[in-house]
């Protein structure tokens, strides 16, 4: 996912290139993200005379403080250029958030001498126009000025003048079977190099082997202010990566640590710490945080890495106190729960996994989970990293994924085998995005809703096909300028909620964690107790909207608070609809205006949008009273 390690191979000649296989000898490599320094080899093939670019936030001046052993001596043994740039500065000025694509892309030319720079530079200027022109004159004028400002932002480095240090690409020391033998190959990119006989026939993974990878991607993280922090737990809940920890003990056992004394439970003290290691530094914590005065503040990583990580070690071996006189209906008594979900390779700021994170704390230890292909199986199961846990005690949730279009049989089997099991009564979800529940794999989906298996359904909607680029799904809203749709969906989003209600059958509930905690933890936990089957179809922000993804919380509560998307409970058994959310539709074009997806229709020439955005707008206010409607008639 975003983030995350992609290595691009690339060849340009003025005669046919009929090389079959990876560059063995590169003449330019360019590393995008710095923290990739310190895991990989990327000079690895580096050709004699090499010239290489470095997207650093350290100046020519600096990255001799930084910079790895080997690295150095690669660089003076090949005789080769080096060159910076501090490409999240000039994102930051764009404001063009984490985006670096165009930056890099123009240092690239510009250092590199494959084709005249200037007549790059006009190319480059013209796929911007071309390629942003659907998202708005402002995402254009942006990316215009930041391709402007990179080429007078490029420092070369004096390579002779770099010093060895001692200090080589990070090395790990983890005391880890699985780890040592299979995963460590895996992670320096020599995983083709493993026979076949090193892998385990059964072909389970072991679980938390995420927590292994540390990609230390983040280029600001939360600082923690114990004086400000009213121990909500709300940032606990939100972190899509499970990056941040609550500690409750009755002993501060080092100075190191700062500690507040604990509400509520006195005698006790409490801590947030950071793992810097695993936070991606999108800052959902920060935004989420409800304090008058906000306890986590966001700070440039390199001013506070090194210390974070010596505190988040420390802070492992102190044993936090789980039961607590707090409520688990609410993130305060539910933050201090084991947590069976975390450290996943997930987008910075994802707005999925909260919710997994969320199904795993209260279920975890019995957890049975199908899981269909998409997003959350890619971020939950990439060979060989597992982001699911275990506790104490060795238990934890048991994750498989089958096919995209029959997940549900797939979990319905995982259901009825586990029937025939001697242990204790097993929590089935069934779990996976839009495109899965609304459009390949419905029937399956109908099929379970019509039963009366006690299974759990879990569909994280992001209204696209988010995995694979954002393309338009029955989950789309009518307006929304996505892939397949790229004048604005036509038809109106598919009514799933709606659907599944009037079989009168299963327990079904709506929610968006940001919008209110408590409302979802509430249907998360009616669903489980519901004997039969239950839906809950939960609100995403994706990158693919076209939002700041620190704000996704934000979003979500103004998706809810404008009759976007209703807050709801109904269970069968009762006949009993419960809308937990007022909407003001005098706030919708606000909210919907305030994300590219829809924005950027108004600004095409497409006659038919103030249309398009209206009837969007009719079509929520209908979702709502269609609802109600259903829900009457059963009395009828």
């Amino acid at each position: 996912k975003s983030g995350s390690l992609t290595k691009s191979h690339l060849r340009i000649s003025d005669n046919p290139i009929k090389s079959e296989y990876l560059v063995q000898n590169a003449d330019f490599v360019m590393i995008s993200n710095f923290s990739f320094v310190h895991k990989y080899d990327c000079l690895d093939g580096l050709s004699q005379n090499g010239i290489v670019l470095l997207n650093s936030i350290f100046t020519s001046d600096e990255i001799d403080k930084v910079l790895p052993d080997n690295y150095v001596k690669i660089l003076k043994e090949k005789n080769a250029k080096l060159f910076v740039v501090d490409a999240q500065k000039i994102a930051k000025e764009c404001s063009l958030g984490s985006k670096v694509n165009i930056i890099m892309q123009t240092a690239m030319f510009k250092v590199s001498n494959i084709i005249d720079f200037d007549t790059a530079k006009q190319n480059i200027q013209k796929y911007i126009e071309k390629t942003f022109s659907t998202k708005g004159k402002d995402v254009v004028s942006n990316n215009l000025k930041a391709c402007s400002m990179t080429e007078n932002s490029i420092q070369e480095v004096d390579v002779q003048k770099l010093t060895l240090k001692n200090k080589d690409v990070m090395k790990k020391n983890i005391n880890d079977v699985f780890y040592n033998k299979i995963m460590s190959s895996i992670e320096k990119m020599h995983g083709d190099s493993l026979p076949v006989s090193a892998f385990d026939k059964s072909g389970i993974v072991p679980q938390g082997t995420a927590e292994f990878e540390k990609r230390g991607i983040a280029e600001n993280l939360p600082k923690w202010l114990p004086a400000k922090c009213i121990q909500c737990g709300n940032c606990v809940m939100a972190c899509p990566h499970n990056a941040i920890r609550p500690i409750l003990t009755k002993a501060k056992t080092d100075d190191e640590l700062e500690f507040a004394k604990a509400f509520g439970m006195d005698g006790y003290f409490y801590r947030l710490q950071i793992s810097p290691e695993d936070c991606t530094g999108c800052g959902v914590c920060a935004q989420t945080c409800i304090a008058k005065e906000k306890s986590l503040v966001m700070t440039p990583a390199c001013e506070v890495f090194e210390d974070e990580k010596k505190k988040y070690e420390k802070s492992k071996q102190i044993k936090s106190e789980k039961q607590t006189p707090f409520s688990t209906d609410m993130p305060k008594g539910l933050q201090f729960k084991n947590c069976y979900f975390g450290f996943s390779g997930a987008c910075a700021g994802c707005g999925e996994t909260p919710y997994i994170r969320l199904a795993t704390t209260l279920f975890g230890d019995k957890m049975l989970i199908a899981n269909a292909t998409g997003c959350s199986s890619i971020y939950g199961g990439s060979y060989p990293s597992c982001p699911y846990l275990k506790d104490e005690n060795g238990r934890g949730p048991a994750w498989a994924n089958s096919l995209f279009e029959d997940n549900a049989e797939f979990g319905l089997g995982l259901k009825l085998g586990s029937q025939y099991s001697s242990e204790k009564e097993k929590s089935v979800w069934i779990i996976g995005g839009d495109g899965w529940a609304y459009d390949i794999g419905y029937g399956g989906l109908d099929h379970i809703l019509n039963s009366k298996q006690n299974v759990n359904i879990l569909v994280l909607d992001t209204e696209v096909y988010s995995n694979t680029g954002g393309q338009a799904s029955k989950s789309t809203p009518r307006g929304a300028m996505v892939k397949f749709a790229n004048s604005g969906k036509q038809t109106k989003k598919k009514d799933l909620v709606a659907l599944a209600i009037a079989n009168k059958n299963c327990y079904v509930a709506q929610v968006s964690l940001g919008a209110n905690q408590n409302q979802c933890i509430k249907a998360f936990k009616e669903a489980e107790a519901f004997d039969g089957p239950s839906l809950i179809v939960a609100y995403c922000p994706c990158t693919n909207h076209g939002i700041d993804m620190s704000k996704t919380s934000a979003e979500m509560k103004k998706a809810v608070e404008c009759g976007y998307w209703t807050l709801l409970r109904y269970n069968p058994q009762q006949n009993l609809l419960s809308i937990d959310s007022t909407s003001d539709f005098e706030k919708y074009d606000d909210y919907i205006l305030g994300e590219t997806r829809f924005a950027a229709l108004k600004t095409t020439k497409n006659q038919n949008a103030k249309h398009l955005l209206e009837e969007n707008k009719k079509d929520a206010i209908e979702r709502l009273k269609l609802i109600k409607n259903i829900v009457s008639s059963f009395d009828e």
